[in-house]
């Protein structure tokens, strides 16, 4: 009966260890974006939407790694790959029946930048079409721009990532006139000093405050999706009662 016992609980052992071995992992990428997420000084992924989604994630009990990538990047593995989810994203129509809308990470204002001593002035968005301005591609304000009229011919210049876009309007005065980024971000920027040149906020867009969401890959497993939808509920719900 020893032997028998010690036997049972090798094999219970080695299946655990072969459960732990092929666990999924979810892979949840992100793109550096102050102060919701971003690099510290020790090369640490710190800022407010990640300690959300640490906070839910980690009392879900689901295994996750974090990747911090290009927008671009992190914009098609989410759309492309199973078991895959991206912080932090704003909601708009054209994106509702892209992905699984887990939990809000954050709120956000977005406003046209502009060189100081080019003293361009701006009252609405039509006005803004007289000029050329840089835009993420795939993300919040190019996809609002495009639903407004804009033209990715006429007034939009796409790139990929905010790494240039400081620098891009000092160096391309001929052929680009405005930035549009999020409020936060620029402030970031400008306390940083990573700004070759001042910009100035010339209009913000009247939506008011939109929301960051954590999103998923539509075909995400429903045990996973359960699992962190009742982990923020449980944590978040309780605590704005």
């Amino acid at each position: 009966m020893g032997i028998l016992r010690y036997r049972f609980s090798l094999f219970l052992i080695l299946v655990l260890i072969s459960q732990t071995s092929f666990a999924k992992v979810l892979n949840v990428v992100t793109e550096e974006f102050p102060d919701y997420q971003y690099l510290n000084g020790k090369g640490e992924l710190i800022g407010s939407a990640v300690d959300i989604v640490r906070q839910v994630l980690n009392s879900s009990q689901v295994q996750y790694e974090i990747s911090l990538v290009n927008w671009a990047i992190a914009y098609n593995a989410v759309l492309r790959r199973p078991d895959t989810c991206l912080f932090s994203v704003a909601r708009l129509p054209t994106r509702e029946e892209q992905f699984l809308w887990m939990f809000p990470v954050g709120k956000f204002t977005t406003s046209f930048y502009g060189l100081k001593s080019a003293k361009i002035k701006i009252k609405s968005l039509e006005e803004a079409k007289k000029y050329k301005t840089a835009v993420i591609r795939n993300n919040y304000s190019h996809l609002y721009l495009l639903e407004n009229g804009f033209s990715e011919e006429k007034q939009l210049i796409l790139i990929s990532s905010f790494d240039n876009v400081f620098n891009l309007i000092s160096t391309r005065k001929e052929s680009l006139d405005l930035v549009i980024l999020s409020d936060a971000q620029y402030r970031y920027r400008e306390e940083h000093g990573a700004l070759s040149e001042p910009l100035e906020k010339l209009y913000t867009l009247q939506d008011g405050l939109s929301e960051l969401y954590f999103v998923c890959n539509k075909e995400t497993e429903q045990l996973t999706v359960d699992k962190i939808v009742g982990s923020y509920r449980k944590q978040f719900t309780n605590m704005a009662k």
